[in-house]
């Protein structure tokens, strides 16, 4: 693909275009973490959709996993109609399941909702990228593409505080009703100040691979979240979708690889620089993403502060992620790719394995310490693995291999929440079992659901030894997953070792 002369823009409006691009980029990283933090008041039967783990951890990853799944879509169509009717119609279609999804009655609808906002999501990534690189003059792109960079930390940093400040005095449906006024803000922009940035080329729409990859990613997901439900490994309703996600990403693929027009380029991995990088991202957005599931109970549950106060104390792991993205250069230049990657590894597994010593007592000054440490130490890790996996390309395979990052980064977040959620649901389950005795058969059940549904029991019933066990139950669970995260992130420095080193270090 070429851009056309008239693509760079004047000078006057080249910072309208770009505040566009990264406000909308902006909205769509924050709607990444801005549920983490509603999920107590979403469990509560009450004030909210009396969701349990599951059905939590879906609403969750509906969006990044339609997110990650249909970017390659939102690219192909990009390249079809131009950049700026892609984000039109992300902009459009996100607004309008924002809408829906405030005023979701079930569990389900809020599911449906949020994997439709993921469609709009993945219309605006790739679109609002393409806006900034070719609305810039070649001396401005740099710049252009830090700004938008930037963008995805500013989103997770302001997620948490915004949906915080949202719940401590709205209903949990503002988080998303938020949405509508800034995509109105960015569809006025739009229309005012972005070109239509003609392309010379149109790739054509690979509609069975994508077909192959949006279904393997979801029967993948839903069957690892399924499994922390009642149901178990075992059973056909986990082993069915996780088989014939397995199945179709393998005819993927394959397909894949025999494609003239690829959406997912699986020859890239056949490269060991390349391949590598991907795959640390995918643990690293695997560890962090996860952890914020679980951190969002302990620190309202457990610790016992508002959805204000809980945003506050996680907003650190972006300060921490921007810090570490502006360092990361410098370090790399001075030591290596691997040397830094290495270290922030290490230091990320280091700050996972604290949540084996926290408790009801722990200081939030504590917490909030940590996850910044943990931010800085992921910015570390994401930097150099990213150069590393861009710089093992030739120029005309840059725009597939920044797709394949991109998806590699949104899959490991998905799955770092389901699997997080099924880990944590099993414990907790396990745990709270012994002190249900004497509760009628549904309200054991709802107890089972969430820690937030424990508590709603045991002040309906009476029953303060019941809330006492279910804050038990879950810190327990919640060790457990931070260690077998902790040993998941050990497996990256393994790829870093053998992966990262070499022609560039």
């Amino acid at each position: 693909m070429t851009v056309t002369e008239n693509s760079v823009v004047r000078p006057r409006s080249w910072a309208a275009v770009l505040g566009v691009a990264v406000l909308a980029q902006t909205v769509a990283a924050m709607d990444s973490s801005v549920l983490n933090l509603a999920v107590k008041t979403l469990a509560d039967p009450v004030a909210g959709l009396g969701a349990g783990t599951g059905e939590l951890a879906w609403a969750i990853s509906a969006y990044t996993v339609v997110y990650a799944a249909a970017m390659f879509a939102g690219g192909a169509l990009a390249d079809r109609f131009g950049p700026r009717w892609a984000l039109g119609a992300g902009l459009a279609v996100f607004m309008a399941t924002s809408a829906l999804a405030a005023f979701s009655v079930t569990p389900l609808e809020l599911v449906l909702c949020r994997g439709g906002m993921g469609v709009g999501a993945a219309l605006i990534t790739p679109a609002t990228l393409s806006v900034a690189l070719r609305a810039s003059d070649p001396v401005r792109r740099p710049k252009a593409v830090a700004v938008w960079a930037s963008a995805s930390a500013v989103g997770i940093a302001i997620g948490p505080i915004v949906g915080g400040l949202l719940l401590s005095r709205l209903w949990w449906g503002s988080v998303f009703l938020l949405n509508v006024p800034v995509t109105a803000i960015c569809l006025v922009g739009l229309a005012l100040w972005v070109p239509r940035l003609h392309v010379d080329q149109q790739r054509p729409l690979d509609w069975p691979g994508l077909a192959l990859s949006f279904g393997g990613l979801l029967g993948l997901v839903y069957g690892v979240i399924q499994s922390g439900g009642d149901v178990g490994w075992d059973s056909p309703s986990t082993l069915v979708p996780l088989v014939a996600g397995i199945v179709l990403l393998v005819a993927f693929a394959v397909q894949q690889s025999r494609s003239r027009s690829p959406s997912f380029d699986v020859r890239l991995f056949l490269r060991r620089r390349f391949a590598g990088g991907g795959l640390v991202l995918t643990v690293a957005f695997f560890g962090i993403t996860g952890q914020l599931f679980y951190a969002s109970f302990y620190l309202q549950d457990v610790l016992g502060l508002s959805p204000l106060g809980a945003g506050l104390a996680i907003a650190p792991t972006a300060v921490g992620i921007l810090a570490g993205n502006l360092l990361a250069p410098a370090l790399v230049r001075r030591f290596s790719v691997r040397s830094v990657a290495s270290v922030g590894m290490i230091v990320a597994v280091g700050t996972l394995a604290c949540y084996l010593v926290f408790d009801a007592r722990t200081p939030v000054v504590l917490f909030g310490l940590m996850v910044l440490v943990q931010g800085f130490a992921m910015g570390l890790v994401v930097v150099p693995a990213t150069t590393a996996a861009m710089g093992d390309l030739p120029a005309e395979r840059s725009g597939a291999g920044s797709a394949v990052t991109s998806g590699l980064r949104q899959f490991g977040g998905t799955l770092g929440t389901a699997v997080g959620s099924t880990i944590l649901s099993a414990w907790y389950r396990s745990g709270l079992r012994p002190a249900l005795t004497g509760l009628a058969d549904g309200q054991a059940q709802q107890a089972l659901g969430s820690t937030q549904a424990a508590l709603a029991v045991a002040r309906a019933t009476g029953r303060p030894d019941l809330a006492e066990a279910a804050t038990s139950a879950f810190l327990h669970a919640m060790r457990v997953t931070a260690g077998a995260s902790a040993v998941l992130c050990l497996s990256g420095l393994v790829l870093i070792a053998v992966c990262l080193g070499g022609r560039t270090d």
